[in-house]
């Protein structure tokens, strides 16, 4: 079975899975944007206030015991 396969500033990438998701952090209230899952297990997003728009890395326990999604673009 193939792989999802992701444009990422202008780089193709082959996926486990694609999120392209927003969560917020439940008491700072940062905002990230989650973009796939990799082949190791990590979420890899970047922070909306980063104009730099670094790519960072992530475990799930992490993400969804300190986030929670958000259904608006806030980053925009």
């Amino acid at each position: 079975m193939d792989n999802p396969v992701l444009i990422f500033k202008g780089e193709e990438i082959e996926v486990k899975k694609i999120f392209y998701s927003l969560f917020k952090h439940e008491t700072t209230d940062e905002v990230i944007r989650v973009w796939y899952e990799d082949f190791d297990g990590y979420l890899v997003y970047e922070k909306c206030m980063d104009s730099l728009r670094k790519k960072r890395k992530i475990q799930y326990g992490e993400l969804f015991g300190d986030y929670e999604r958000v259904w608006e673009d806030e980053c925009s």
